[in-house]
């Protein structure tokens, strides 16, 4: 993964006062609000004798470790040790590495990186969110495969026919027809031009049996989050899907994904868009989580790659990019000491 990135790691819905565990990179974190509604997160093991914090309670403003009552502020500094008597003082070092988290996009964000956030990439933009005319679904994906695999396969131009069957038939001519790149600093962006998707569902009722055609914004955000912004050319109806995908391990990811759309904005029409959405997660996990290497590779020689896959060279000569700064973390290390370059990525995360 990269540091000095925000990663989603939870439904904002999901946290409350009641402490809730997550994991990034095989870090356990715990998630938590104060009675104000201060979003904490913090890690998930006491100080004391390694007991997860997860399992404990908010008492007077503090989370309280369930194990021999240890209690931290916000801040993750320990106020109160049942055990002591009115003599003894709490050890300084008894102070819980905390992490910058904040809440967007109905989600909750955690920055992971020795830089200060306004240094390190932003969480990207999603303006259609906060716009009236639309209206969100939300859910959570785990897939059994690397970031950046996950991360390359939503924005796949060329495998909705064969992957996708139920959307898209099968024609001779699934041609992805030319188109140009866009690059920023922390993203890679393409309009991608196909034929209209069978009206399935919903979009029987709604969209113009016969159109020319459809597009597609794909945009890729480092390290890992993807926008796909379809134009059905009908009466100005589109689709937004946001997936952000953090790295559990080296070999799972979890995604929590958010699906936007200016039509039917009622809610007795969510469960179409959810359906559609964890419909085709399941058909491309079932491909994604077969690749090798389980990284993407950063050498454009160890694949066979052709014109259509543009936007996936884009994405990772961006990645490398970072990766040459220092910026790559593997499983299991923090980070004081992690510090893998592009030559060493292969098989971490």
């Amino acid at each position: 993964m990269l540091k000095n990135s925000w990663y989603a790691v939870e439904q904002a819905t999901a946290v409350g006062q009641q402490p809730k565990s997550t994991q990034v990179l095989g870090q356990d974190i715990v998630l938590w609000r104060s009675p104000q509604g201060e979003l904490v997160a913090m890690a998930d093991h006491c100080l004391h004798r390694g007991a997860k914090l997860s399992q404990g309670w908010i008492e007077q403003g503090c989370l309280t470790c369930p194990y021999h009552g240890w209690r931290y502020t916000p801040e993750g500094i320990c106020v109160h040790i049942p055990a002591n008597d009115d003599h003894a003082t709490i050890p300084k070092r008894a102070h819980l590495k905390t992490y910058p988290v904040q809440e967007k996009y109905g989600l909750i964000w955690l920055y992971w990186g020795d830089l200060p956030p306004d240094q390190g990439l932003p969480i990207p933009p999603l303006p259609e969110y906060a716009t009236p005319g639309w209206r969100a679904v939300y859910g959570e994906s785990l897939w059994p495969a690397h970031f950046s695999r996950v991360t390359e396969g939503n924005m796949d131009s060329s495998h909705a026919p064969f992957v996708h069957s139920s959307f898209f038939s099968l024609r001779n001519d699934a041609v992805v027809p030319s188109y140009d790149v866009d690059i920023t600093p922390s993203s890679v962006s393409a309009l991608t031009v196909s034929k209209p998707p069978k009206r399935v569902g919903l979009l029987k009722f709604i969209l113009k049996r016969d159109r020319p055609l459809t597009t597609a914004q794909l945009t890729a955000y480092l390290p890992g989050v993807n926008r796909i912004d379809v134009d059905f050319k009908f009466r100005g109806y589109r689709f937004i899907y946001f997936g952000a995908h953090t790295p559990i391990t080296a070999t799972t990811t979890r995604t929590q994904w958010i699906g936007l759309r200016n039509f039917l904005p009622f809610s007795w029409a969510d469960g179409h868009s959810r359906k559609n959405i964890i419909q085709t997660y399941e058909e491309d996990c079932q491909v994604i989580a077969t690749m090798r290497p389980a990284i993407v590779p950063f050498h454009q020689s160890s694949e066979v790659l052709v014109a259509s896959d543009a936007l996936q060279v884009a994405y990772r000569k961006l990645l490398r990019q970072y990766a040459d700064r220092g910026w790559w973390i593997s499983e299991g290390k923090d980070l004081e000491t992690s510090s893998d370059s592009a030559e060493g990525v292969m098989g971490q995360c």
